[in-house]
């Protein structure tokens, strides 16, 4: 089940291929153009085992300057790295730029081997080996162990292994319970197979049978084969060279750079907040905006580089930026990424990505900076809590995903025991945008309970469109929570302040009194609102207030109390018994009514179930009968 992932780096004709071959009895040159040409152009791939038994992938990476996108493809994902130097030529332009490159890449171990010692004499090779230690003097190669070799004659390379051995034994494991996850570097197809990739299975386990997602584009795909070291397998771990061979997809769909991964496992953006540094020899300063290459798992993408911490980046300067790419692509916080200028072309930078999925920002605030500091350095604990403030109804899926790492739902809980957040409907909130959720819909309430005081509440609709939430669910979710925890009143579909009341005034009272005797004096002869009102404004809003539990409102506005109503349903039940039908003048002379106003009953009785039409007549639905709306 253990892999360790070996890369090599170096300048071109430095002898990596030739190591490798030496190394594995494997020519990784493949390419007919390679072999005639004698340079490496592609990524080549090999294994290797140790006396100990642990077996190394290799990923041997082309030298020549013009294959630095494919050397970074292959360079993502590798544990430790062979940096190969020529002792006829020592260090060189590309030697010194794959140093730049491997710095930025999170790579735990290195090796210095020294090739073509038998093309020097002793006194050259010491003078190479001593300018080598100077030009890593004070970088993170410094005190790097430096093995000689002839690949030729293979003099040194039983050292070279047991320093391999010594170089993998304490290498820190990949993760096999995280979800699968595999950044793409080859794409082809195999005839009677179909589509395959290969790449550095980075995290979780890939089984066949396995159904996958292909980000950016989030094509759902299904693993058909697996192959490790030429090998068939049932499943890959982390940390192995993994060629998977997907079903439901052709190979004009995928791209290198395109990621492998479980459904919903990685962030798809064009967007990254990340904390950079900038080569110490570069004269290059960087401003808002400047375009660049960005090179992350085995992808290349134009870019735009922001500085959040400083006005201008420069030469061994370090801090925060975000970067906007033309294209989308597949991340997870704490991806490495390297960074090169377009013209000339030449690696300025890298870093680590801190936030896979941020918001646009306008200006460079404080807060936003100690927000980044925040998601670079803080405890995970702290982390989960600054990402659940910025984004509300997370999962624990959610959370972990952005962590990028094995943790438990436990460090959530006890921040929603500390009532720091808060979990609604298995989803996690911050207590801050809860109470400003809270204080939000109060005011508006409250303006609206000054404006409108005799009406109850004010229209649940209106209320979350006020609010102008992004999601609408959400936005009920929240409203329910705040009702059931007494912090708001939520009737039906009006909702009101927890201590809010409607109170008429005397006058009002009056008024009341003047529109209820209005009202029943006519019996069955209704009045429309405009009537009963005669266009004065406090008899409208005294009306409207009736309206909420008093009174009935017909189509055209006819309106009758709910005594008058619930006294003409029971008419029209005794009648029916009388009868065994309802019939429409029989229940117009029992009411003493106009044709148009018992019409207008019975819809209503017909809307609400209580009755139902056969033909002309009508019939009581007493069983199915729901109640009303009284």
């Amino acid at each position: 089940m253990e892999s360790i992932i070996v890369g090599t780096a170096g300048h071109i004709d430095h002898g990596k291929t030739a190591l490798v071959k030496a190394l594995t009895g494997h020519d990784t040159d493949t390419l007919a153009e390679e072999k005639k040409r004698g340079i490496s152009i592609n990524l080549g791939f090999t294994s290797f085992q140790l006396p100990s038994g642990r077996i190394l992938g290799i990923v041997d990476v082309p030298g020549h300057e013009r294959f630095i996108k494919n050397m970074l493809a292959g360079a993502t994902g590798i544990d430790a790295a062979l940096i190969i130097i020529a002792a006829n030529e020592g260090i060189m332009p590309q030697t010194r730029e794959h140093m730049d490159i491997l710095s930025y890449l999170g790579i735990q171990k290195y090796l210095i081997v020294l090739t073509k010692i038998d093309m020097v004499d002793e006194d050259f090779k010491e003078l190479v080996i001593d300018d080598i230690r100077s030009s890593i003097k004070g970088s993170f190669l410094e005190g790097t162990k430096i093995v000689e070799v002839d690949s030729l004659s293979k003099k040194g390379f039983e050292e070279l292994t047991g320093e391999l051995e010594n170089l993998t034994s304490d290498i820190r494991k990949r993760s096999f319970t995280k979800k699968p996850r595999m950044n793409i570097d080859r794409v082809f197809s195999v005839k009677g197979y179909g589509t395959v990739v290969t790449g550095t299975l980075m995290e979780g386990m890939v089984k066949t049978e396995d159904e996958l997602m292909v980000y950016p584009r989030g094509i759902p795909v299904k693993v058909r084969n697996l192959q490790v070291h030429d090998r068939d397998v049932d499943s890959a771990y982390a940390g192995q060279r993994t060629a998977i061979n997907l079903s439901n997809v052709a190979v004009d769909d995928l791209r290198r750079g395109n990621t492998v991964a479980a459904k919903e496992s990685v962030y798809v953006t064009n967007m990254i907040d990340v904390k950079f540094s900038i080569v110490q020899e570069t004269k290059f300063e960087i401003g808002r905006f400047y375009k660049l290459k960005l090179y992350v798992g085995a992808s290349e993408e134009v870019a735009r580089f922001v500085p959040i911490s400083h006005k201008k980046a420069k030469a061994g300067d370090e801090g925060y930026a975000q970067i906007l790419l033309d294209h989308e692509i597949s991340v997870l916080k704490g991806d490495r990424f390297v960074l090169r200028t377009i013209s000339p072309v030449t690696t300025i930078g890298g870093g680590v990505i801190i936030d896979p999925k941020p918001a646009r920002y306008k200006t460079n605030s404080d807060e936003r900076i100690r927000s980044l500091q925040m998601k670079d350095s803080a405890s995970d604990e702290e982390i989960m809590e600054e990402f659940i403030k910025n984004n509300p109804f997370s999962t624990f899926q959610q959370v972990a995903a952005f962590l990028n790492k094995d943790v438990e739902e436990g460090g959530l809980k006890e921040l929603e025991e500390n009532g720091v957040i808060l979990s609604i409907e298995k989803q996690y909130i911050h207590a801050e945008y809860l109470m400003h959720y809270r204080y939000t819909a109060e005011e508006i309430l409250r303006d609206y309970h000054k404006k409108n005081m005799l009406r109850r509440g004010m229209p649940k609709a209106e209320l979350l469109e006020k609010l102008d939430l992004p999601n609408k669910k959400q936005s009920e979710i929240l409203l329910k929570y705040l009702a059931a925890n007494d912090m708001v009143k939520l009737e039906q579909s009006l909702v009101s302040c927890r201590d809010f009341e409607p109170i008429l005034s005397e006058r009002q009272k009056k008024i009341k009194a003047e529109l209820m005797t209005t009202i029943r004096s006519g019996g069955y002869t209704l009045l429309t609102s405009k009537e009963l009102t005669e266009n004065e404004k406090e008899k409208e809003q005294v009306l409207e207030f009736l309206l909420q539990d008093d009174l009935l409102m017909l189509p055209g506005q006819y309106v009758l109390t709910g005594d008058q109503y619930l006294k003409a349903r029971e008419t029209a039940e005794r009648l029916f018994g009388e009868k065994g039908v309802l019939k429409l003048p029989d229940f117009r002379d029992a009411i003493d009514t106009s044709r148009k106003f018992a019409l207008m009953l019975l819809e209503k009785f017909d809307q609400e179930k209580f009755t139902s039409r056969q033909g002309e007549d009508r019939v009581l639905n007493i069983k199915k009968y729901n109640g009303g709306t009284l």
